[in-house]
């Protein structure tokens, strides 16, 4: 193992022991928990935009392609009917996930 990679797990094993074992540490822990709350309630809110953009784009698409094939359209909103129910599912297991 080289200096370099010593060095850094050293480190990183030091980090990890004041982490856990300080008063400084717990409090740095509940602000680390604190932070991924709120990046967690913006991604969920994020997602939830998305999909309404989604939902949006699926109607505007719908009025507007009238003029292709029964099969272009067919595609096309299965396409777009996929991407919502994915956009759906990844916000429910995200929801369950950071709660």
């Amino acid at each position: 193992m080289n200096t370099l990679k010593f060095l850094a797990l050293a480190g990183l094993g030091v980090a990890g022991v004041l982490l856990l074992t300080t008063d400084k540490g717990k409090e740095l822990r509940g602000n680390i928990a604190d932070t991924a709350g709120k990046w967690g309630k913006k991604l969920r809110k994020s997602a939830g935009e998305n999909l309404d953009r989604l939902n949006e784009l699926k109607d505007m698409v719908g009025d507007e392609i009238s003029g292709l094939s029964d099969d272009a359209r067919s595609r096309i909103m299965q396409i777009l009917d996929e991407s919502a129910k994915v956009g759906k599912s990844m916000k429910a297991k995200f929801s369950t996930e950071v709660e």
